[in-house]
């Protein structure tokens, strides 16, 4: 039976989009009142605004365009600038933690001495793609 999984950050990627817009909000209305009321002093502050937005742009691109696809011989593993075809034979043993307060679990996989990190919220059906496997789990 051939199962498969497919996930991806787009519900993370609110918050960031979230910040990408008050940033960029804040910065306009910063440089508006400044350049009305005569003020230069207030440019600093709208380039601070305009940084948080930027990495917040920067942080929603990363997230939405994180995309996990799972099945029995082999994981695509697509980001903003990586594309990654593992196969699942390579993998020699892997480690598994909750990451931070999110729904998503990061495995750490140990493929011939490297650490590739996959993020997903499917933790039993990932780990028993692996078990199927014959990869071990490491516990510390």
């Amino acid at each position: 039976m051939d199962k498969k999984i497919i996930d991806g950050m787009e519900k993370e990627s609110k918050v960031s989009m979230y910040l990408m817009v008050i940033g960029y909000i804040f910065a306009v209305l910063i440089l508006l009142i400044s350049y009305k009321s005569k003020d230069k002093d207030d440019v600093l502050l709208a380039i601070m605004w305009f940084i948080i937005g930027t990495f917040g742009l920067y942080t929603w691109l990363c997230a939405i365009k994180y995309k996990i696809e799972i099945n029995d011989k082999h994981i695509s593993l697509k980001t903003l600038f990586i594309k990654k075809e593992i196969d699942i034979t390579d993998i020699e043993k892997y480690k598994c933690n909750k990451y931070r307060r999110t729904a998503l679990y990061k495995f750490n996989l140990y493929i011939n001495g490297k650490k590739v990190l996959i993020c997903t919220r499917y933790k039993e059906e990932f780990e028993n793609i692996l078990s199927d496997n014959n990869v071990q789990k490491v516990v510390r």
